[in-house]
C-alpha cells in the first residue's frame, strides 16, 4: 500500500490538512488531502481519506488498497446500450433503479445516435409500475467508468466499450407499435433485470 496518493504529484495545489475521528477510540487525527491513510496516534487504526469516494474513480485505488478492500467498497456501473436510447434502454434504468437493493450498484443508459426524447408511452408504462421517469435520450458519457455493458437488442450497430463485461439482450424494439407491445417488453425487461441483478450478488 502507498502511504501517499501516488497521484497526487498531477495536482499543483497545496495539500490541506483537515482531523478525522478514528472510527475505533474516536481520537482526533490529522490527515493532508494528499495522504490516503494514516494511523491513529492512541490506538493504532488505520484511518482512511474518504477510501470510499476516491476508489470510485482513482486508477490506482485497487493498488493502493489492495483487492479485497477495493471490491468491498467499488460502485459497480452498469451502462443500458442501445442506438436512440428512447425506449428500452430508459426502462431498463428505471426498472433497476427501482429494483435493486444495493448501493453498490448504479445503472445508466446511452446511445450511439440518441432521439430527441424517450417514447411518451415508455413514461406511460413506467407510471404504471410506479415510476415518474424522468430521463432523456444521451450519449455514454464516460467509458472508462462502466464495468458491465448491457446492450437491449441493437438492429444495427452496438455501442462497443473495450475491456468490460458485455451481456446482449435480445429485447424487440416497440417503437410505433400499440401499448400492449410497451407493456410486452417492459415485462421482458423487467424479467431480464431481475436474473442480472441475482447474478451480480
Amino acid at each position: 500500500m502507498f502511504d501517499n496518493c501516488p497521484g497526487a504529484a498531477q495536482f499543483t495545489r497545496t495539500p490541506t490538512l483537515k482531523i478525522k475521528k478514528c472510527p475505533e477510540c474516536g481520537e482526533d487525527a490529522e490527515i493532508f488531502s494528499t495522504e490516503l491513510k494514516v494511523h491513529c496516534g492512541k490506538c493504532g487504526f488505520t484511518i482512511y481519506n474518504d477510501l470510499g469516494s476516491c476508489i470510485q474513480w482513482c486508477k490506482y485505488a485497487k493498488e493502493c488498497v489492495g483487492e479485497e478492500v477495493y471490491n468491498s467498497l467499488k460502485i459497480k456501473t452498469v451502462a443500458f446500450l442501445c442506438i436512440g436510447n428512447a425506449s428500452r434502454s430508459q426502462v431498463a434504468e428505471a426498472l433497476a433503479r427501482k429494483l435493486c437493493p444495493s448501493p453498490k450498484l448504479r445503472f445508466i443508459s446511452a446511445g450511439t445516435q440518441p432521439a430527441d426524447e424517450i417514447d411518451p408511452k415508455i413514461q406511460q408504462v413506467l407510471e404504471e409500475e410506479g415510476i415518474v421517469w424522468q430521463g432523456k435520450p444521451k450519449e455514454l458519457p464516460d467509458k472508462e467508468g462502466i464495468d458491465v455493458v448491457v446492450t437491449v437488442g441493437c438492429e444495427v450497430e452496438c455501442p462497443a466499450v473495450p475491456g468490460v463485461k458485455v451481456i446482449a439482450w435480445d429485447i424487440p424494439d416497440p417503437k410505433g407499435k400499440d401499448i400492449g407491445e410497451f407493456r410486452r417488453v417492459l415485462s421482458m425487461i423487467k424479467h431480464k433485470i431481475l436474473e442480472l441483478l441475482e447474478e451480480m450478488e
